[in-house]
Parts: C-alpha cells; structure tokens; sequence
C-alpha cells in the first residue's frame, strides 16, 4: 500500500511543484500587480480550508481512494481554467477552486500514518515526505528549464495534466475507510480527551495555524520575493527552489535517526527557536542576494523538516480514529491563516510596491509565537503526564489487589461456590456457600 501511495506523491508532487513555481510569475508576466496576485493566494487559501475539511470528512465515509478519484480530475481542470486570462473574478473563483479540490497531500498524509505501527510510523512520514521534497527538486528545476523551451502557459498546462495521470496508482489501492470502530470517548454527550490529549490537540491546531501563516510568505510568494528584490530570473528563481528542496529531502531522511537520540521535544524547538532567529535577521540580508538566498535555503531546511516530526508527534497522543477528524480542522485552521497571510502581502503591496521588511518582521512574530506556545506546551504534557501516570497506576494497584482477593479465595483448601451481585450503588458483594452443603440440601430435596 505504501508504494502506490509513495508513487501517488511522487506524480502529483511533479506536478504541483512545478505549478507553483510557475504561476505567480506567470501572472507577473500579464503585469499583474502584487495586490491582485495575492488576493488570488487569498481565495485558493479559502479552497483549501473548506475542500481539506469537507473531503477529510467525506474521506472517513467513502474511502480514501474514491476521494482521491474524485477530486483530483477537478482539481487539474480548475488548475488549466486558472490559467485563462479573463476578468480578476474568474481568476478568483477558478483559485477557489482548484484550492477546494486539492486533496492531494491530506489524504496520503492520513493514509501513511493509519497505515503504519508506532514503530515505523515516522519513519514511513518521513520516506513519504522525502518522495514530496524529490518531487519538487524534479518539479521546480524540471519547470524553470521547460518554460525556457515552451513558454510560462504550456509548462503550467503540461503539470495539470500530469496530475491528472497521477491518480492512475490509486487504482491499486485498497478503498480505505474508517474501519475501526471507534472507542467511546464520549462522557455525557460529550468527546472526553484526557489533559494530555487535550493539550496536544490544541498545540496541534494552535501550532500548524501560526507556522501555516508565517511559511505561506515564503510558500505562496517566494518566487515573487526573488523577482522583486533581486529581478532573478525564472531559471535562476527555480534553481534556489530545487536547492531548497533537495537539500530538505536528504536531512529528512536522517530526521528520525536525531528524534531517536535527542527526542521530538528538544528537537522541535531548537528548529522553530531558529527559524525565529532567522527571519528576524531577514530585512538584513535584504541587502545582499547571496546572503537572503543562502538564508531563504536555511529557513527551508529547518521549517520543512519539522513537518513529519510535528505532524507525528501531534497525532501519537490523539486517538487514532479521530485522525482525519483532528487532521481535517487543523488543514481547515492552517489554510484561513494563509489566506489571512496572503492578505498582509496584499495590504502591504497596495502602494504598488511591497514592503518586505515589514512583511518579515510580521513573520518573525509568527515564529516567535509559535516557539513560546511550543516551550509551554511540552511543560503542561510534562505536569499532566505525571498526573496521568499516578492516576493509571493507582487504578492498576486497586485492581491488582481486586484479584489477589479473588485468587486468595478461588485458592481456599475448601471448595467453594462464590456467587457476586451488585446492588445499586455498584458495590461488590461476595457470597460463599460450602459445596457440600449445598449438595447435601438438593439431596434432601
């Protein structure tokens, strides 16, 4: 299941690659301003944020495969009439769409964890994020050399229509549905997560909404940013971009190796403390185009790689029936905070010109968020975990003595017949009746 699921992401992962690469700048082509390009981030983010919730759901019901084979036709469809130089509405609707049928990294995202043991299971997340990074070295390079040959349009045709070939692994797949049947967590009407499952499963929306917001600059806009500043050309644009990826998918694949030794706590947030560092120092190395591209790389690295290891951290504590559940708010959460991040890049580009710096350090506190809220977290899992212990091994203590009680008795040099009832207040009550005497009365009898 894994291969076809590793082949899946290698296709469309080629292909969304060299879209996004591509179709920014592409709109720069037709002169369009910074603010319209922005906006069309904007609506894409709202695809995303319904499409992920709904499908995600949808997913739970029908089947991975069959959301997959739905969606992904729709979603290269509205990726080719995104490209059709009409009015700015279209241009909207046609962003809020393709962002609404893009299921494309969800679904698998899902399917690797549920589909994996603990033991391998960041292993699997890292192997299958490892083929995503790959994707998008062969993606970004393989489109700045193409759009040098065939122009802007037809290498951005060309990738939706190899992401509609991309579903042609699922068909291998098995349907996977939600086929275990979920535990009850529910307590009065109400789901019932223990604290520690509570505070990680609001780390887990709280966290991914401000990373989401602050990486969607450099996601959404990197390629603008190198353009704008530096006036890099598409080729030179792409290159940084499979620099970037390239080197994220080799330190991912030796990611679960620095979890094993130093562990997911420590590591998550000397990644993020730097990432902080980092954009911070942004509007500095502004002033020089090797210094802000050798950064940009850095900030890559560092953020990308915490992907796997958050998205499996996070989802460890949390029921494992409720994943795609879990999974599909949080995607909903993430996208409205790029949508919202595009805004800033448009309020901000509204004078014809962007400014960067400020967009930086409006980043930088989005980062710097997001470390604080992580620090505190990994206290609170610490003080609740503790808790937890004592309250599990009190309860196995009380049972342990229950049995022993039991045995003591079933063990007694006397045969005997033990009956239990309970009466209404759950007490448990113990009769013994000697064997022989109860023989003796049928006799009678």
């Amino acid at each position: 299941m894994l291969f076809y699921i590793n082949l899946y992401t290698f296709l469309v992962g080629i292909s969304k690659a060299a879209y996004t690469a591509l179709f920014n700048l592409y709109l720069k082509s037709l002169s369009y301003e910074n603010s319209i390009i922005g906006n069309s981030t904007f609506y894409y983010s709202w695809g995303l944020a319904f499409g992920g919730l709904l499908f995600s759901s949808i997913s739970d019901r029908i089947g991975r495969k069959k959301t997959l084979l739905v969606t992904m036709p729709l979603f290269s469809l509205a990726g080719l009439l995104r490209l059709i130089p009409t009015s700015y509405t279209l241009l909207y609707v046609f962003s809020f769409l393709f962002g609404f049928f893009d299921t494309s990294i969800i679904l698998p995202t899902i399917s690797v964890i549920e589909s994996s043991d603990e033991k391998k299971r960041l292993r699997n997340s890292n192997m299958n994020f490892a083929i995503v990074m790959l994707t998008g070295v062969l993606g970004y390079f393989g489109a700045g050399l193409l759009s040098e040959k065939i122009g802007l349009v037809n290498s951005l045709r060309l990738s939706m229509i190899l992401a509609l070939f991309s579903i042609l692994p699922l068909f291998a797949l098995p349907n996977t549905k939600l086929r275990v049947k979920r535990k009850k967590l529910k307590t009065n009407g109400k789901m019932y997560l223990n604290p520690v499952q509570l505070t990680m499963l609001f780390y887990y929306i709280l966290s991914g909404a401000l990373v989401s917001a602050a990486a969607a600059v450099f996601i959404n806009f990197g390629n603008v940013i190198f353009l704008d500043l530096f006036l890099f050309s598409t080729t030179t644009i792409t290159l940084i971009l499979t620099i970037s990826q390239l080197s994220t998918a080799v330190t991912s694949l030796f990611t679960h190796k620095l979890t094993s030794k130093y562990g997911y706590k420590l590591l998550l947030f000397v990644l993020y403390l730097s990432v902080t560092l980092l954009i911070f120092m942004m509007p500095i190395f502004m002033l020089n185009s090797a210094l802000f591209t050798v950064a940009y790389i850095l900030r890559y690295i560092l953020l990308n790689i915490t992907t796997p290891m958050f998205m499996v951290f996070c989802l460890s504590y949390l029921p494992k029936s409720y994943l795609a559940t879990f999974s599909g708010v949080s995607y909903f959460i993430n996208n409205l905070m790029k949508a919202f991040s595009a805004q800033i890049f448009t309020h901000l580009s509204k004078s014809g010109t962007t400014n960067y710096s400020k967009l930086f350090l409006i980043t930088g506190t989005f980062y710097l968020l997001n470390t604080i809220i992580t620090l505190i977290t990994f206290v609170l899992i610490y003080i609740f975990k503790d808790k937890t212990d004592e309250k599990t091994q009190t309860t196995k203590l009380e049972q342990s003595k229950k049995n022993a009680f039991v045995t003591s008795i079933k063990d007694f040099k006397h045969r005997r017949i033990i009956s239990y009832q309970k009466d209404n207040s759950q007490k448990l009550s113990v009769h013994i009746h000697n064997s022989t005497t109860f023989k003796k009365n049928k006799d009678e009898k």
